[in-house]
């Protein structure tokens, strides 16, 4: 059973350099750990379900499974659904021993369920109005729920801004907004 090839984007490797300039080296190393538990989740998940991966590709949003072939919507939704229960199981077994992990991984598994597209819960959200309503149909609520909830949450980067915060949620949020044009 082999993996395929892992690619990363420049964006990949934009976000590790912010991460690194920005963060303890702690922190970036419990951030990574946490993404791979995630990523592991989802390649358990296509094992499961008879499948190969492809090739995993690092970006600025973090890590995307390509698997070999196409999965039923179904499959999609659990696939989709394995990282983040991958993360709040790491979260609960971390947190008797390290706070911070258990943090960022709880971070990361929530964060990856808001149903944004190329997130897992937009993946899902794709799946189930495809599955109701046809692929297009799917393709199209979900760039317009990804446009909406990169407005909001915009909007409630640019407030944590105003107020003294980190500007990351208004990053990410700007990211988001460039993601639902394409």
């Amino acid at each position: 059973m082999k993996m395929g090839r892992i690619r990363s984007t420049g964006g990949f490797w934009l976000l590790v350099g912010a991460l690194l300039l920005a963060a303890p080296l702690s922190l970036v190393a419990w951030t990574l750990l946490a993404c791979t538990v995630h990523e592991l989740g989802h390649l358990l998940a296509i094992r499961l379900l008879g499948g190969q991966v492809e090739e995993l590709r690092l970006t600025g949003l973090g890590g995307v499974m390509i698997p070999q072939g196409t999965f039923g919507y179904g499959a999609e939704c659990l696939v989709a659904l394995a990282g983040p229960a991958a993360s709040l199981v790491l979260a609960l077994l971390a947190a008797p021993f390290c706070q911070t992990l258990a943090g960022v991984s709880l971070v990361l598994g929530l964060f990856n369920l808001l149903p944004l597209a190329p997130l897992d819960g937009g993946r899902v959200l794709g799946a189930v109005v495809s599955r109701l309503a046809g692929p297009d149909a799917g393709e199209k609520v979900g760039r317009w729920i990804t446009r909406g909830a990169a407005l909001a949450l915009t909007g409630l980067g640019l407030w944590v801004v105003f107020r003294g915060g980190s500007f990351t949620l208004l990053l990410f949020a700007v990211v988001f907004l460039v993601f639902a044009q394409m």
